[in-house]
């Protein structure tokens, strides 16, 4: 009784402390939510007749460097926003996201990481990945919308229900475009109609486009120009493994004066992506093998970290997708398997490390270190499933308590 009173009150004060990090963000409305503050100006410049995607008119009314880069139809929904003066729109907007928050972190709970998850729940959500969710607070994306769509659309692929798991998949990636792989998860689904769900939407997707070109060409050939210009960013901003690749070579040639061509850098990331989906394809079908009843959670959060591995524009907040895979598998290990863990924090150094041809790998690690956690998330599944192969018989009780196992209280 002791112990559930003081994780009460753990809660508390971790909704106290979420409380007050909405409150700071409304106070300080001048200095976050830039992304939201240029998608409400694209739309105003919409309304007036102009072209959003022109940077230099897009900057004139910002006074930033930023560009819309998401479907001329997507406009629309922001110009909901404009129907009143700019601080209001932030505010709403801000509402907006918090109650997406709080109803994605509450569909976590009770669909995917278990309805007897403690206060350490609450706690990995609001912290893991360099505190991802609020990240995506601060920035003002569109982000959650995108996870509480796909969240719903993995519901449904649990339930084996196609059609409402192609509608939320299409809602997600309405804006960004790049979660329209999770179709893929069809393949996994037991249903006779898969493919003809897959197909369908794939269909439907392409004419959501093409009504767009046919419609705004000229804003959709803009859209288009924009969306390949969109790799600028990098380390804590971006860690994704084309990025860390980039900067790796930079520091190779600095280091060295040894320029590595642009091609072989393209080159060796696809091999990487390859690799990973080769590897993950093979775990998928050992698994595939295994009786356990947590195996549609299991092929779709690795579906999730190969998803975060492979995408070449990693933002930082997008690794909320990232939040309850990770929780999930790290609960499996328990305390028994966390001396991994503890020794990978234990090598950890500062970057100004003494030993002689460490320091770019410190300076890397530090810099990817959401992109190092996620491959290490990635590496335990493939464990897990690969070790199972070996011993089928021991897998069979170890893998169907994947999940059960909960921290303790604090």
């Amino acid at each position: 009784m002791k112990n559930k009173s003081l994780e009460k009150i753990f809660v508390g004060l971790l909704m106290l402390y979420f409380i007050y990090c909405v409150y700071y963000l409304f106070v300080y409305s001048q200095l976050y939510q830039w992304d939201f503050r240029m998608q409400y100006h694209a739309a105003k410049l919409f309304a007036e007749g102009k072209n959003p995607y022109d940077l230099e008119a897009l900057k004139a009314e910002t006074g930033n460097a930023l560009w819309y880069a998401y479907p001329p139809a997507t406009l629309w929904f922001y110009r909901l926003f404009t129907l009143t003066e700019y601080n209001t729109a932030y505010n709403i907007f801000l509402l907006l996201k918090t109650g997406m928050i709080i109803g994605l972190v509450l569909l976590w709970r009770m669909k995917f990481a278990g309805r007897q998850t403690g206060a350490g729940f609450y706690l990995f959500c609001l912290f893991a990945f360099n505190s991802a969710i609020f990240l995506d607070m601060r920035a003002g994306n569109i982000n959650m919308f995108e996870e509480l769509m796909l969240w719903l659309g993995f519901y449904f692929f649990l339930e084996s229900r196609p059609l409402p798991f192609c509608c939320f998949i299409l809602l997600g990636a309405s804006f960004k475009m790049t979660p329209l792989v999770f179709l893929g998860l069809l393949l996994f689904m037991d249903n006779k109609k898969k493919n003809l769900y897959f197909f369908g939407s794939c269909i439907a997707f392409l004419c959501y486009l093409l009504i767009q070109y046919a419609v705004v060409p000229e804003m959709f050939r803009s859209f288009l120009a924009g969306a390949t210009n969109t790799l600028t960013e990098e380390g804590i901003y971006c860690p994704s493994t084309l990025l860390i690749l980039r900067e790796a070579f930079e520091l190779l040639t600095k280091a060295t004066g040894i320029a590595v061509p642009k091609a072989f850098q393209l080159g060796l990331y696809y091999v990487i992506v390859a690799a990973i989906i080769l590897v993950s394809r093979r775990a998928c079908f050992a698994l595939e093998s295994l009786k356990t009843e947590d195996k549609g959670k299991i092929i779709l959060f690795l579906a999730c970290l190969i998803y975060a591995l492979i995408h070449p524009r990693l933002k930082d907040y997008a690794c909320v997708l990232l939040i309850v895979p990770s929780y999930f598998i790290i609960n499996r290990t328990g305390y028994s398997k966390i001396y991994p863990f503890l020794f990978v924090l234990a090598i950890f150094s500062a970057e100004n490390i003494t030993l002689p041809g460490l320091k770019i790998i410190y300076t890397l690690m530090w810099t990817y270190y959401p992109l190092v956690i996620a491959y290490l998330m990635w590496s335990l599944y493939l464990y897990e499933i690969f070790v199972s192969m070996k011993h089928p018989a021991e897998a069979q009780v170890a893998i169907n308590s994947i999940g059960r196992k909960q921290f303790p209280a604090p």
